[in-house]
């Protein structure tokens, strides 16, 4: 009901107000973690569990987390500028690596203190109401994931998406608690060090997992396999285009994410004509599929013999070889031919590896056409 709720406040006539919704989803996270906090310390307070204590602790870093999130996603909402030409964007994966940063602290604290517990154990009293209450913020937490999940999925959010994981992770670490207090109520045996010292595991891990993904997308982590295959699948249904490939990806954030493709087109069409066809591409796939696509035209077929005589001859080199895929942009200057080759990433690795490659067609080519030079450009598909 309240993620319904949020998008629908979130909509417009241009799509969905990824700040707005990210603002309300995360401030509605707030409280509820303000809430579990609470309930968790004032069981603290009564046992003097220190699982209890770093569960709530945990459910405490989500709280500023969420603070950090509010104010950070609306820094990244900020219209790009002078000296920020891309927007302020990529400020959202920044956040996620400051989040996890945060609860990464937190696991590495009571992974200490909890191996203290289990080198000097104490017995705990737990009231009777503690596991009503730990369940009640179970049902909280399950709830504030399925919220996360929801609006996340439908703005693509990452930082949206790490609380998610966060809050699926409360669960688990929320459950060994429970588990713990019904058997040793039962047998006797004190786990409250080792509950702790789980707790403070799975908070490391959690926090480890997203840091990898949140740098990973940094760095450069580039679309998806079916994201590739949807661009591919769009730009291909139009007239007059045939043979996408080569797709690169810059991230500038969720909301500004620049895709530029190679497709190929007759080369017989006028430039006006070429021209007509890319801008109707780019214009009606940006839109469809919420990125900003770029296309750079190829031409299909030649007026020149000596390029249709050498695209005969590469399609023959392909088809022999295990590690080429395809070729493209074969561009005659004077005697000096430069050919771009599609080649298998994930067997050739090496530089020795490239150069080999690379001898290996120019050998090929020369011995054929022996008054001309070759220059060799590898393009990577894994």
């Amino acid at each position: 009901m309240f993620a319904k709720l949020i998008l629908k406040r979130g909509e417009s006539a241009y799509g969905y107000d990824r700040a707005k919704i990210s603002k309300e989803t995360s401030f509605l996270g707030l409280i509820s973690n303000i809430l579990v906090a609470l309930l968790k310390v004032v069981l603290y307070i009564f046992t003097g569990s220190i699982s209890i204590l770093s569960d709530a602790v945990n459910n405490i870093t989500d709280c500023v987390s969420s603070i950090i999130s509010i104010f950070g996603i609306r820094l990244a909402a900020k219209p790009r500028d002078k000296d920020h030409p891309y927007g302020h964007g990529r400020l959202e994966y920044l956040i996620s690596l400051v989040v996890s940063g945060i609860v990464l602290s937190v696991g590495f604290q009571f992974l200490k203190t909890s191996v203290g517990k289990i080198l000097h154990p104490v017995a705990i009293y737990y009231p009777k109401f503690t596991l009503v209450t730990l369940i009640l913020t179970l049902a909280i937490k399950f709830w504030q994931a399925s919220l996360y999940s929801k609006v996340a999925r439908k703005i693509d959010s990452v930082t949206l998406k790490a609380q998610e994981k966060d809050s699926l992770s409360d669960t688990l670490i929320t459950s060994v608690v429970i588990i713990s207090i019904i058997i040793e109520k039962f047998t006797g045996k004190i786990l409250d060090g080792y509950v702790g010292l789980i707790v403070a595991l799975f908070i490391l891990y959690t926090a480890i997992s997203l840091i990898y993904e949140t740098i990973s997308i940094i760095l450069g982590r580039g679309l998806s396999d079916e994201t590739k295959h949807e661009i591919k699948s769009k730009v291909s249904t139009y007239e007059g285009i045939s043979n996408v490939h080569n797709i690169m990806a810059t991230d500038f954030g969720p909301d500004n994410i620049v895709v530029i493709i190679d497709a190929v087109l007759d080369y017989n069409l006028t430039l006006e004509e070429a021209h007509n066809i890319v801008d109707k591409v780019e214009r009606e796939v940006s839109d469809l599929l919420g990125i900003r696509l770029i296309i750079h035209p190829e031409p299909r077929g030649s007026g020149s013999k000596i390029i249709n005589s050498i695209s005969k001859d590469l399609k023959k080199i392909v088809r022999e070889s295990l590690n080429i895929y395809s070729f493209h942009d074969i561009v005659l200057e004077d005697k000096r031919i430069y050919i771009d080759i599609d080649y298998n990433a994930d067997s050739v690795k090496k530089r020795e590896g490239k150069d080999a490659l690379k001898k290996e067609i120019k050998d090929k080519l020369k011995s054929i056409y022996p008054d001309y030079e070759f220059e060799i450009n590898l393009d990577a598909i894994f």
